[in-house]
């Protein structure tokens, strides 16, 4: 069997640890559209949430835009349904999703290739997600424009002004994240 990139790149999230190199700022832009044949431009990734909701992101220089999150804190977060560290975040992620529902928001993005999608479904009832999740082979691309995303969890946090606050390997401790957002929405 000829390994692609992308078999390389799942035997490389299976067999290497994390990642420890800081993370540039980057910028991205989250939008709803309406119309999926919009040609998009080199730097903008169409992502496809399991409920169809179609989000565009734009990545260059370090701030978010976004007329859909404006004002609000987002952590964009890198996940599968078979990493225990992301399986330990999900309770955490849940709870200051729904309590910081008007200033917080995740965006979970899927890195596994062609998940079933009720097993998916049956994942994310499981542990009551509450929070938008992308699912597709655009997520792979982006993960690329991320400094190459290998292991998961990974999560890249913006504040409520858009600006990029911190990159997470990992998972996240539920304090650091709330101390986060609680100095942010104060």
């Amino acid at each position: 069997m000829k390994l692609t990139p992308f078999y390389l790149l799942i035997c490389i999230v299976f067999f290497i640890g994390c990642d420890s190199k800081p993370q540039e700022a980057q910028e991205i832009q989250i939008v709803n559209i309406q119309d999926e044949k919009e040609i998009l431009k080199e730097n903008e990734y169409l992502l496809t949430t399991t409920t169809g909701e179609k989000i565009v992101f734009e990545i260059s220089n370090g701030v978010l835009f976004s007329k859909q999150l404006n004002g609000k804190i987002v952590l964009i977060n890198f996940w599968a349904t078979w990493c225990k560290p992301c399986l330990n975040e999900m309770p955490s992620f849940v709870s200051l999703q729904e309590k910081y529902k008007d200033d917080f928001t995740i965006i979970g993005v899927l890195f596994e290739k062609e998940k079933d999608e009720k097993d998916l479904s049956d994942f994310m009832k499981k542990y009551h997600m509450n929070f938008p999740v992308t699912v597709g082979k655009e997520n792979f691309r982006l993960a690329k424009s991320f400094d190459d995303v290998k292991m998961i969890p990974e999560s890249f946090l913006y504040n409520k002004e858009g600006f990029f606050i911190e990159k997470f390997i990992g998972e996240i401790e539920r304090s650091k994240l709330e101390n986060y957002i609680t100095s942010s929405i104060k």
